[in-house]
């Protein structure tokens, strides 16, 4: 592959990723997935893992801190991507306190309606 849209954390879904391989895009990511949560709950992987035959070839982004867990996350998708990426630096607080930052900006939310209240 040529021309490879690189991962974006809640940007590299599948329409995304649809767009632009309509636009030349020959490889896609998709958005940094967190391995543990991906390994254990069946609801993340379903909301944050989508693909379909055209999305190919794919190379799905984990982040991960125990190599065990990514292992398990990796072979979960093994069937479905051409590879698995490693996301080694960017960002690093995700990895290491496991915590999604979509979760975290929906705990930031409830604490300011709450203060509001």
């Amino acid at each position: 592959p040529k021309w490879h849209v690189a991962p974006m954390v809640d940007q590299s879904e599948l329409a995304f990723r649809m767009l632009c391989r309509k636009h030349g895009a020959t490889c896609a990511y998709t958005p940094m997935l967190h391995a543990r949560l991906f390994s254990e709950g069946e609801k993340y992987r379903k909301e944050h893992f989508t693909t379909c035959p055209e999305d190919r070839p794919l190379l799905t982004q984990f982040c991960a801190n125990d190599p065990q867990i990514l292992l398990d996350a990796a072979r979960r998708v093994e069937n479905d991507c051409d590879a698995v990426d490693i996301n080694f630096g960017c960002p690093q607080r995700i990895a290491k306190k496991g915590e999604p930052p979509q979760k975290k900006n929906r705990k930031k939310k409830n604490e300011e309606k709450t203060t509001l209240s």
